[in-house]
């Protein structure tokens, strides 16, 4: 896998912008990752490799059912039709390699299958996204489940919808520390939004690697060097052992975050989906079960404190990153045992995360929910903006159209 935040598995991220249940695929999952994955498919994940060949399989069907969706109205389309044909009678689609279906397409036609990419919201995109095996196979986060204590029904279509596994368990995290971290809550250095920063790119990489949780990853699987990659560069307050950053404001978190993804990779609302996501994983439940004072709080109290959630990303955030003395931790496929956990010693980076875990604990309820209240108002105004961003371009599009009618004088525009 390449060593940039922005490439990996590409995204299927569902937003609440979009009515449709295909119109919600981030910018990623169309442009510079589908190029390079489809012509470098040696190096691509299995998962990576599964959808790209969905789309290539539905994109050459469609050609040969002669869509009107691929038809170029410059040519013959039952000429372009019966050629594609004739080039893949001998391909079997449901058995053919990314070479195979990559080959047998014309420059003309690989160009107009990317171009259409570009465009998540182009009417080609939307057929090749239109896919029951696609959405099947979609795994949302394990944070947009919905619970038994949730007093609305989730729809069937929620229902039916695939979510991964909660982190099977929050770390243990020291009593002295938790004490040490309330004293210091309100005179020690604010750690909130370098929390919330964590939290941001936790959220980016479960949706971009379509990992949920990072702990079901594979010991053996390539994606484990992407997915520690991508976490380097964006939070390397986190994985650097001698920083001392604190971040002081949201607005801050979010320009140096954006700025460490490469150009053309983030937009608006893709940030805004992270946002939200940053905020349901930070907000302290309202109605819970509080634990009597004691020395240390057990498995069970973790599980059942306000801050779950957000314990629960810094939990398998520090198992992912946990460093292991054996170098084969687990077989392929299958979770680590309990005597290998036992083998595993925490690096700097667990310890960090352990420290934000207790500095979750020690903190008042009221400062994560004024937290969470101001990522949600970011959040809004990085979709309002996209919104309106999406109109324009819209605006545009249609003047232009109107212009082309009036005479040729004025095609010059179009440049």
């Amino acid at each position: 896998m390449a060593d940039t935040a922005g490439q990996g598995v590409p995204i299927i991220a569902s937003t609440p912008q979009t009515e449709s249940k295909h119109g919600d695929c981030s910018e990623s999952f169309y442009k510079k990752e589908l190029e390079l994955d489809v012509k470098s498919a040696p190096s691509a994940g299995t998962e990576e490799k599964r959808r790209m060949m969905d789309l290539l399989k539905r994109f050459e069907e469609d050609a040969l059912d002669d869509s009107p969706l691929l038809a170029d109205p410059d040519n013959d389309g039952n000429e372009d039709a019966d050629d594609l044909e004739m080039r893949l009678q001998n391909v079997n689609l449901d058995s053919a390699s990314y070479e195979e279906l990559w080959a047998a397409l014309t420059p003309a036609e690989r160009d107009k299958f990317l171009r259409a990419l570009e465009d998540p919201n182009s009417e080609l995109a939307q057929q090749l996204l239109a896919s029951e095996e696609l959405e099947r196979e979609r795994v949302n986060p394990w944070w947009k489940a919905p619970t038994a204590s949730e007093s609305e029904v989730p729809s069937d279509e929620e229902a039916e919808r695939k979510h991964g596994a909660r982190p099977p368990l929050i770390m243990p995290i020291p009593a002295p520390l938790v004490k040490q971290s309330a004293n210091n809550a309100l005179s020690g250095p604010l750690l909130l939004y370098n929390i919330c920063a964590v939290c941001i790119t936790y959220a980016y990489i479960v949706r971009h690697f379509a990992i949920s949780p990072l702990s079901s990853l594979a010991q053996t699987d390539p994606d484990r060097t992407a997915v520690a990659q991508s976490i380097s560069r964006l939070v390397p307050f986190l994985t650097d052992r001698n920083s001392t950053l604190a971040h002081s404001s949201l607005s801050g978190v979010v320009t140096d975050l954006w700025s460490r993804f490469p150009p053309g990779h983030m937009n608006p609302q893709f940030f805004s989906l992270l946002l939200q996501d940053t905020a349901l994983l930070l907000r302290p439940a309202t109605v819970t079960v509080i634990p009597e004072p004691k020395s240390a709080l057990s498995s069970a109290d973790l599980e059942a404190h306000p801050s779950a959630n957000a314990l629960r990303v810094l939990s398998d955030l520090a198992d992912f990153l946990t460093e292991s003395l054996a170098p084969d931790r687990a077989p392929e496929g299958n979770a680590p045992s309990a005597q290998t956990k036992s083998r595993q010693r925490p690096n700097h980076v667990v310890h960090k995360l352990t420290f934000y875990a207790a500095y979750i604990l020690g903190i008042p309820a009221p400062m994560l929910r004024v937290l969470v209240d101001e990522v949600t108002m970011r959040a809004n105004a990085l979709e309002k903006e996209a919104k309106q961003a999406a109109q324009t371009s819209s605006q545009s599009i249609h003047r232009v159209g109107q212009k082309q009618s009036q005479g040729g004088s004025r095609i010059e525009e179009l440049t």
